[in-house]
């Protein structure tokens, strides 16, 4: 079962970077996986669980190269200061969501504000685990709701281009938010 959802999901992907969302069928990701269209509706019984299903997994694909680059460092703070730069390195490279952006932002972009609620679930129990601090899960749903706010609208005033850029910021920034018993 877990072996034809990966190839569902793969296949989803796969079609949404090539095709987009609008164009998305159900038909082509089951034909692209190699199954039958019952095997993608037993798995994913409308479209949006499908599209749904693609953003989590990406999601956690990206918490594991979080979790590689802030895991060996030493404070909280650090490890607050690296996350900001990787999230927003990552996200703002990642193909598929800049794909959907540039091409299809009217189909994107309710997925990540309106319907985003199980992603930020996500993203915050994830975050809140790794956070030595008072209100862990409060102040990880504000750090990812900064981040999603920079990667959804790149125009700014703040200079967030590299790494150093982002890393800066987040000292100056975000570092100050954590709660004073947190800062180790």
């Amino acid at each position: 079962m877990a072996d034809s959802t990966d190839r569902i999901l793969d296949a989803a992907y796969a079609r949404m970077l090539e095709h987009g969302l609008r164009r998305l069928t159900v038909d082509d990701v089951a034909k692209q996986a190699g199954l039958s269209r019952i095997t993608v509706y037993r798995r994913f019984s409308r479209r949006s669980e499908l599209i749904q299903g693609v953003i989590l997994r990406e999601l956690r694909r990206f918490l594991q190269a979080f979790e590689q680059a802030v895991a060996p460092l030493p404070t909280t703070a650090d490890r607050v200061t690296e996350g900001f730069a990787v999230t927003l390195r990552l996200v703002r490279g990642h193909p598929l969501l800049s794909r959907l952006l540039a091409s299809e932002p009217d189909m994107i972009l309710p997925h990540l504000t309106l319907e985003a609620g199980p992603y930020v679930a996500v993203a915050r129990q994830y975050l809140a685990a790794r956070l030595d601090v008072p209100e862990a899960e409060a102040v990880a749903e504000m750090f990812i709701r900064v981040a999603l706010s920079f990667v959804l609208i790149p125009d700014s005033a703040v200079p967030l281009g590299s790494d150093a850029e982002a890393r800066a910021y987040a000292r100056r920034h975000l570092v100050p938010l954590l709660p004073s018993e947190g800062i180790n």
